[in-house]
């Protein structure tokens, strides 16, 4: 059944190269759905798909989970035995990043009514890389399984287009037990076994007895995420602390800027605070949960903590 799926994919990826003559792009996050979607277009190149350039897009939030990111970067360096493979990092501009955002503008913790951290850690990044680009085919890693919701928006169709791009969709008919063996009975286009992608969904994989692979739901990404519940992102304490910290801060009106309507807005100058010493505190026990330049980063909040506590007193 799963062999059957594999050749269907790598089809609509060798058809959709021969009917479109455009560079190709897949976004990259290190995560099983992006990973199959890239090794299935590795192994379609190989069987004939007129693929001349593929961009694999990894944008770097600098506060991804770890291990995860870790992995992703090992990953998107191994891709450079690729001629025409160009692993890709893109960042938000200076001053945009998570940590600047709350401290230095006084951001609160995003939440579902304001995701701006989806937008300037993500979104822009990306789109400002592929419209140097142009039109492009993109290769997603999405699956209509994934929830009831995303069925009805995405479909089954394994080609749409677009006015700037052709979305190649070779999972979309994949469930996530299709992705997981897969994974399990394939090696990685370096000859390395995806066995790091086990250890991260360790829980949905069988690792925790009486939990059958591909059951628990985990999710990947920030771990500062304060918009995913807390059991479903395995991290320390130590960065739990400042996930619960960071929402706990932004909905204290006492931390936030009251506007003349008697609505919060931005987080004030303790508030500010508050989030420097949060971080700084996680910086110092795990600093590899941080792709800062981390001493860097400590001088950043210990000043801005100083600085903070100088303006307090004055007052």
């Amino acid at each position: 059944m799963l062999e059957s799926k594999i050749q269907e994919s790598i089809q609509i990826l060798k058809d959709a190269s021969r009917s479109y003559s455009l560079p190709w792009a897949l976004g990259f996050s290190g995560g099983k759905d992006s990973t199959t979607a890239l090794s299935l277009t590795l192994k379609a190149k190989e069987e004939g798909a007129e693929i001349s350039k593929l961009y694999v897009i990894y944008a770097d939030t600098m506060l991804e989970h770890p291990f995860l990111r870790k992995k992703s970067l090992e990953a998107l360096e191994s891709l450079k035995a690729f001629e025409w493979v160009e692993p890709v990092v893109v960042k938000a501009r200076e001053g945009e990043d998570f940590i600047s955002m709350m401290v230095d503008k006084g951001y609160p913790a995003p939440s579902i009514f304001n995701r701006w951290c989806m937008a300037r850690l993500k979104i822009y990044p990306v789109h400002r890389f592929l419209r140097q680009i142009g039109k492009r085919m993109m290769v997603l890693g999405v699956r209509s399984d994934e929830s009831a919701r995303r069925k009805a928006t995405v479909g089954t169709e394994p080609l749409i287009v677009k006015r700037n791009e052709i979305d190649v969709r070779p999972l979309v008919k994949w469930t996530k037990f299709d992705v997981f063996e897969y994974l399990l009975d394939t090696k990685r286009w370096d000859g390395e076994s995806f066995d790091y992608v086990f250890e991260l969904y360790g829980e949905e994989c069988g690792f925790n007895p009486g939990v059958p692979c591909g059951t628990s739901d985990a999710r990947f990404g920030c771990w500062v995420c304060t918009l995913v519940n807390q059991e479903k992102m395995p991290v320390s304490e130590t960065l739990k602390k400042v996930r619960v910290g960071l929402k706990e801060i932004s909905s204290k009106r006492e931390n936030r800027i009251i506007d003349e309507n008697g609505n919060p807005r931005r987080l004030n100058l303790e508030g500010r605070k508050k989030v420097a010493e949060l971080f700084l505190e996680a910086l110092e026990k795990e600093p590899e949960a941080f792709g800062y330049d981390v001493v860097a980063l400590k001088n950043k909040l210990e000043n801005f903590i100083k600085d903070a506590r100088e303006k307090t007193l004055s007052l």
